[in-house]
């Protein structure tokens, strides 16, 4: 496998980083407190990517994409990582969403939601867990009943993120109650200001308010709303979850996260109050994350090759979600056994290190290896639908 990226492809790149010198400074990366303000500024970044023809690289012209190959999106995610440019606020729709419905909606379906999701005219939240089906998704009780040309939906959510701020939720129901569980549910689009959907926000251990339950009382759907079949619903779910866990996503991000580490162990004193790099078994766990991230580098080389083939992630793509949330965990570890006894600190301290990143960081980091499927739903991922592992008794 060549890794190497063509000329073309290079000369893009470096087009790509003379924009970012001149369009992303202090004022851009800068964040303001207040969440509305906030958000109205993420939009604004959003859209000034896409009219500069920086996202939906590789959706099609017809629905506001840029036709170009997977590989320019990778560097695009890549270079904006590397520029510590905003995140895109839309992450859901353009990761999740989008290429769902590029699979499965309808031409109307595709006109009307893709160009409002590049330009984060319209925000997106998942709803698919729920209080007794997170892992097991299959489980969810939320129903959907047909009534004419409308679906009624009534039921709760629960680790909705962006919920407070989504103008728009994709959702799974339970349109057949008799069906067996994976063959009776439905995947709906909902406006968030439909009557009788309330958003409850939800504090995480760090403090933030990223997560919301999301609550639906007799929520009225039209039918045109329900992408892919009525009861397919798990096909389509399975599409998303897919795309949810592809790719190179967050890898960047994990090398940036690699090399504020290093910075850390080189101003932190270590035991004999020389710098912490200077400890052999301090510079022998940096190593082992160097490897670690380089080894996620080339398993995402490998998905996108398969995507260049013209082939969905599907299941390998566990393989990544996997190692790059646990990798997350392990940087996080380092970063506070690093600080040792500063590392009880907490963020507001004057004495804490890089004002608290690393005690918020570990406390997020472990969200990643529940959202979007546990470890363990991942491992039980790889064995049955990669290695093709015969399933447990109890699952036969």
């Amino acid at each position: 496998m060549d890794l190497r990226f063509d000329p073309d492809d290079e000369a893009y790149r470096q087009r790509l980083r003379a924009w970012l010198t001149a369009n992303v400074d202090d004022s851009v990366r800068r964040r303001p407190r207040d969440r509305d303000e906030a958000v109205r500024a993420a939009r604004e970044w959003q859209r000034h990517l896409y009219e500069a023809g920086y996202v939906g690289l590789a959706w099609p012209r017809e629905y506001g994409g840029q036709e170009e190959s997977v590989t320019r999106q990778v560097i695009v995610a890549e270079e904006l990582a590397r520029a510590s440019a905003p995140p895109l606020l839309n992450a859901v729709g353009l990761g999740i969403l989008g290429p769902t419905l590029l699979a499965h909606g309808t031409e109307e379906q595709k006109r009307r939601f893709l160009p409002r999701i590049l330009t984060a005219e319209e925000l997106w939240c998942q709803g698919f867990s729920e209080p007794e089906a997170g892992s097991d998704l299959a489980a969810l009780r939320t129903r959907a009943v047909l009534d004419g040309d409308t679906f009624v939906v009534s039921g709760q959510k629960v680790w909705t993120s962006l919920g407070p701020v989504a103008d728009w939720v994709f959702l799974l129901a339970r349109t057949d109650p008799e069906a067996p569980k994976r063959e009776g549910l439905s995947f709906l689009l909902c406006p968030m200001s439909t009557s009788g959907i309330t958003v409850v926000p939800l504090r995480n251990a760090a403090g933030g308010l990223h997560f919301s339950e999301v609550f639906f009382d007799d929520v009225r759907i039209p039918a045109h709303l329900l992408v892919g079949e009525l009861h397919g619903g798990w096909r389509v779910a399975r599409s998303t979850l897919d795309h949810e866990r592809s790719g190179l996503a967050g890898l960047v991000d994990l090398e940036r996260t690699l090399r504020r580490l290093w910075r850390l162990a080189g101003g932190c004193p270590g035991p004999d109050e020389r710098p912490a790099v200077e400890d052999r078994a301090v510079r022998r766990d940096l190593a082992q994350r160097w490897t670690e991230v380089e080894a996620l580098r080339h398993l995402g080389y490998r998905t996108l090759t398969a995507q260049l083939s013209g082939r969905d992630p599907g299941p390998e793509a566990a393989v990544g979600k996997l190692f790059a949330s646990e990798l997350r965990q392990h940087l996080m570890r380092t970063a506070l056994a690093i600080e040792g006894p500063l590392a009880q600190l907490g963020r507001r301290s004057p004495h804490v290190p890089d004002r608290g990143r690393w005690q918020v960081g570990y406390l997020d980091s472990l969200a990643h290896t529940i959202g979007g499927g546990t470890s363990e739903v991942m491992r039980n991922v790889i064995a049955e639908r990669v290695l093709h592992l015969p399933r447990s008794v109890e699952d036969a």
